[in-house]
């Protein structure tokens, strides 16, 4: 999706996802700061992770965009009947445009954060597998 609509400005409700997703950067819980440390910099199989990704109208907490993978940590309010049935529909929204996603219950993320990078892990490989061999595209042609 381009972020500029034909005119060449910025589509307002696009610009809006953005500022939301840095208020969330800035605002983040000691869960999601814990998970960042944990994917950061590319240290879970050399991917690179986005945090407070926008992908309207929703927000990933993390999201490797090569893969389309994304990566909830879940805090309290994702254990009430409303918190599951806004990620049911949330989920069904994502995986429709081809994201798969990998749900971490925030307490996981501070007592053990080895089995959380293992579990992040195991979902790339799984993704590099569902998705086959990732290859860049063309070169330019050389000058």
């Amino acid at each position: 999706m381009n972020e500029y609509s034909r005119s060449g400005r910025r589509d307002r409700r696009d610009a809006e996802s953005i500022e939301f997703a840095r208020d969330q950067r800035k605002r983040a819980n000691e869960f999601a700061r814990a998970a960042w440390q944990i994917v950061r910099n590319r240290q879970c199989r050399r991917r690179k992770f986005r945090r407070e990704h926008p992908i309207p109208p929703y927000t990933a907490d993390f999201c490797c965009v090569e893969l389309k993978l994304i990566v909830e940590v879940d805090g309290e309010s994702h254990r009430t009947v409303e918190g599951r049935a806004h990620d049911e529909k949330r989920d069904r929204y994502l995986a429709q445009r081809g994201y798969a996603l990998v749900r971490i219950p925030g307490y996981q993320v501070l007592r053990d954060p080895s089995s959380v990078r293992r579990q992040i892990e195991q979902a790339i490989d799984q993704r590099i597998e569902q998705l086959g061999p990732l290859t860049p595209g063309p070169s330019p042609p050389a000058s």
